[in-house]
């Protein structure tokens, strides 16, 4: 069977997903973005959220839990032993390509926010004082959102063939994986992951053997 190469991440609902850092006169919450104003997700993040999804379900496919230690690392480890790493997520190459070129043109070239706003918005959220039912005093926090429908490409590196049983793990985590970032409470953070390219349909056999 062949390897997946990348994990296909599809925003179904506005989400802050980022490193919480503030850009000053503009937003409390920042999210990641590139040079050029791109957005992206850290591997470091996607992996954090497939381990919370295999957490959540490990009690129920024992027989998997070596194949998760080696996908995923085994918990609490401080070395690297997994045979998978899983790379920054990023826009489509084209995207890439053209925001490259129209920030670093000669002429007109493009500010890097611009390019930021375009693909992103603001919301602002307060804190209700409960003995007044008013917004409570400086409470006030703006964070950005990348807008819904957008979708972002992380790169997989395999360190060693996995075996049927290391991607029906992968898998499984991948597909459980339904929410990232902040505001998940409050309808942010719906996302939708898929593996490329794989045979998900046989995967997904096999899964059903073990369930």
């Amino acid at each position: 069977m062949d390897k997946p190469q990348e994990i296909v991440i599809k925003l179904l609902s506005d989400s802050t997903i980022g490193t919480n850092y503030r850009t000053y006169g503009r937003v409390d919450i920042e999210i990641d973005y590139t040079d050029e104003g791109l957005p992206i997700i850290r591997g470091k993040i996607i992996h954090g959220l497939l381990r919370d999804s295999w957490l959540s379900m490990a009690n129920y496919f024992k027989d998997l839990q070596r194949a998760a230690e080696r996908i995923l690392g085994p918990e609490g480890g401080l070395m690297e032993r997994a045979i998978l790493r899983i790379g920054d997520a990023t826009l489509n190459e084209d995207v890439i390509k053209w925001a490259h070129y129209a920030v670093n043109r000669r002429e007109n070239p493009l500010h890097p926010m611009l390019i930021l706003e375009s693909l992103t918005d603001v919301r602002t959220q307060t804190s209700i004082d409960q003995r007044t039912g008013c917004a409570k005093e400086g409470s006030l926090r703006s964070s950005r959102v990348i807008l819904r429908e957008t979708e972002f490409y992380a790169p997989l590196q395999w360190y060693e063939n996995p075996t049927e049983d290391d991607l029906c793990c992968l898998l499984m985590c991948v597909w459980a994986t339904r929410h990232a970032g902040l505001g998940r409470n409050r309808g942010r953070g719906f996302i939708q992951m898929n593996l490329k390219p794989i045979d998900e349909q046989l995967l997904f056999k096999q899964i059903e053997k073990k369930v």
